[in-house]
């Protein structure tokens, strides 16, 4: 092999090699392999220029020491450009044999440990130095040297063995004891990575292979975050469980499949500790769900009458009836009431009695409080905040609505399915009304149920032409006396 370095074919085939990489490196697709070429492309480069600097260089004037360091200069390059490439091809051998990306630092390793065996001959030979002698002396120097760069080796072998290993690549989310964050550098001495607060931490390698790593995006799978929170003793478990999947199920970033689910954990002195788990594409989105799922809890949870334990043991004594409108002034309901045309027919003494079966519910921004196809059996009047009517595939905004307007009234009323899906736009309060009430209502007055439907059939018709954006509306009164006669159907009516 020496004696091949010292001829002149090295010149030659240092030349083919040379296009010959380029060309491959132009026409790959492999990154890997463009990178491992790139270096192999620039060692041939640098030999060729020292190559052709020791053949010119004058006989006259030239110390032994440049030519000898330019020859070794061109035959150590040579043979590193020559082992790169080499090893290069190698690797993508092994890449189209197995999916699995060839860790760096073990490319780096192999190609480090053949550039030893490499130069021991060539400086041996041109330099004739004896380097078995010059390492048996420095055998304390060693020890020394070793000892100082102790946790800088362990370092180095704790990645090696990292990245054999492959817990997780750049670009995972993962947990290493107490700090979660996307992997954004693998190095031989650490690992950084970016956390939600986008800190960029470092971890010696040494600290990162003695610790249980979590990674939760590996292979791209759907990954899990849990919520927990403590209920009170006397609320129903499943009906806790029904509301926990019902709030997962409206967050969009909440995939399908797997499903969400809730469990009962366990049972304290105070509460009921619950767990809902949910499943996420991506877990950098896992903060913003959790505080979501948190949020509409809260108003979930509200409006049901579920309590939320404090951590003191509180004795509560209260009237139902304060409990229910708690979130607005007596004199608040009665006014709203009072502007809603449904209720014009009824006098001062039915109003009242009717300000005091309302419920009051709150409803956080982005919750849906009324949901196109589902069966309805409430009416609402919007006491606060602004509610958005949509309706369709696309879920189409119809309108928008602020206090003292109603919905809820056709399905209440006929039995048919919702028309329409409403979302609060903002935190938004509504008083609720249920069938029951109406049924006592057209029994105490028997001329109310034809009043509503002129009235409920006038509304239809302007919701359709606004809906359409017709200039006109369709007549009345057979639309009139469908819901009429739905209406009686539904609550039993034999009377005008």
């Amino acid at each position: 092999m020496l004696n091949f370095l010292e001829g002149h074919l090295p010149l030659l085939a240092g030349v083919i090699l040379t296009v010959l990489l380029l060309g491959i490196r132009g026409s790959t697709r492999d990154p890997d392999l463009r990178d491992d070429l790139r270096g192999a492309v620039r060692m041939l480069i640098a030999f060729l220029v020292l190559r052709l600097v020791s053949r010119f260089l004058p006989e006259a004037g030239t110390s032994d020491g440049l030519r000898k360091a330019v020859s070794v200069g061109w035959m150590l390059t040579f043979a590193y450009g020559v082992i790169r490439a080499a090893v290069a091809f190698a690797l993508k051998l092994v890449r189209m044999r197995s999916p699995v990306t060839t860790p760096k630092i073990l490319r780096d390793v192999i190609d480090f440990t053949l550039y030893a065996l490499a130069t021991v001959p060539i400086l041996q030979s041109q330099l004739n130095l004896d380097l078995a002698g010059l390492l048996a002396t420095s055998a304390v120097l060693t020890v020394v040297i070793g000892l100082a760069l102790q946790e800088t080796l362990g370092n180095l072998f704790a990645g090696l063995s990292l990245q054999l290993d492959r817990p997780f690549e750049v670009g995972d989310f993962i947990r290493i004891g107490e700090h979660t964050g996307r992997v954004m550098h693998i190095g031989w001495r650490s690992i950084r990575i970016a956390n939600f607060r986008r800190e960029v931490i470092t971890l010696p390698n040494s600290m990162v292979g003695k610790e249980h790593v979590k990674n939760f995006t590996q292979h791209h799978e759907p990954v899990g975050i849990e919520v927990q929170l403590g209920v009170s003793l006397d609320a129903p478990p499943n009906q806790v469980k029904q509301a926990l999947l019902d709030v997962a199920r409206e967050i969009p970033q909440v995939l399908v499949q797997p499903p969400p689910m809730a469990r009962t954990v366990s049972f304290t002195d105070s509460n009921v500790q619950y767990m809902v788990r949910v499943f996420l594409n991506d877990f950098a989105l896992s903060d913003s769900v959790k505080e979501e799922l948190h949020t509409r809890l809260w108003y979930r949870l509200r409006r049901e009458g579920i309590e939320l334990p404090h951590a003191q043991r509180t004795v509560h004594v209260r009237r139902e009836a304060t409990t229910k409108r708690r979130d607005l002034a007596d004199t608040t309901v009665r006014d709203l009431l009072r502007q809603v045309d449904l209720f014009a027919p009824l006098g001062p003494e039915e109003l009242e009695r009717l300000h005091r079966e309302v419920v009051v519910r709150r409803f956080g921004q982005g919750e849906r409080i009324i949901q196109e196809g589902e069966e309805g059996g409430t009416f609402y009047v919007v006491a606060s905040g602004e509610v958005s009517v949509r309706a369709g595939t696309l879920q189409s905004e119809i309108t928008r609505l602020g206090p003292g307007h109603y919905i809820g009234e056709m399905s209440l009323l006929t039995g048919e399915r919702r028309a329409a899906t409403v979302v609060a736009l903002q935190d938004s309060v509504l008083l609720e009304l249920d069938r029951p009430t109406f049924a006592r209502l057209f029994s105490d007055h028997p001329g109310l149920a034809r009043q509503l439907s002129a009235q409920l059939a006038q509304r239809r018709n302007q919701l359709r032409a606004v809906a359409l954006s017709s200039g006109g509306g369709p007549d009345h009164t057979p639309e009139a006396g469908r819901i009429l006669g739905r209406l009686r159907q539904l609550f039993g009516l034999t009377h005008e």
